[in-house]
């Protein structure tokens, strides 16, 4: 795979953190090229942590980071209900550098406000950077959060999106309540 050569640095991390807590965490070990950004995830199959399902957990962390997460929130991927969603806008939008920034805006929205939304209803974390938009979230806010998104790209307007996600934050927050405050006879 490959890594964007601005985000080697922070996939690296200061003094080799980062990548060294990944190392540790998953039993891996990650050959990465400062030069190219090509990256190799190989398996340590003596370490105590290993197991055969690590280096695709490896593959998508390193893969947040270099689709523009903090390594804080890419490390969110080591929960096993978390997953990575990634938007290829080239692939649905076609080459149009217009159509791209156009849709990149609308997703950001003024002063990052329906970012910001997407990360609060949906509970995620949501990336928009080079061609991509990318979102981090476990698997039932990351329905909300790609279903918005779609939205987005599709050109619903900004509001009927907000409310989208305001419905279905209130309906999970409902649900959740009934849950805490069920009787027991």
């Amino acid at each position: 795979m490959k890594v964007g050569k601005n985000r080697i640095a922070i996939l690296i991390g200061k003094d080799g953190r980062i990548k060294k807590e990944i190392e540790e965490k998953l039993g891996v070990k990650i050959k990465l090229d400062s030069k190219t950004g090509d990256c190799e995830i190989l398996p340590i199959p003596d370490d105590p942590n290993y197991m055969p399902l690590n280096i695709y957990t490896a593959q998508k962390i390193v893969n947040a980071i270099s689709r523009g997460f903090n390594p804080t929130k890419a490390m969110k991927l080591l929960e096993e209900n978390y997953d990575l969603e990634i938007f290829n806008l080239m692939s649905i939008l076609g080459k149009s550098d217009k159509r791209i920034k156009r849709v990149k805006g609308r997703v950001i929205g003024r002063n990052g406000e329906v970012r910001k939304a997407i990360e609060k209803y949906a509970e995620s974390f949501v990336s928009v950077y080079g061609k991509t938009v990318s979102i981090i979230a476990d698997y039932e806010n990351l329905q909300i959060a790609r279903k918005a998104t779609n939205m987005l790209i599709n050109g619903t307007p900004h509001h009927v999106v907000l409310k989208f996600l305001e419905n279905k934050y209130n309906e999970k927050k409902k649900e959740q309540f009934r849950q805490f405050y069920k009787p027991e006879f």
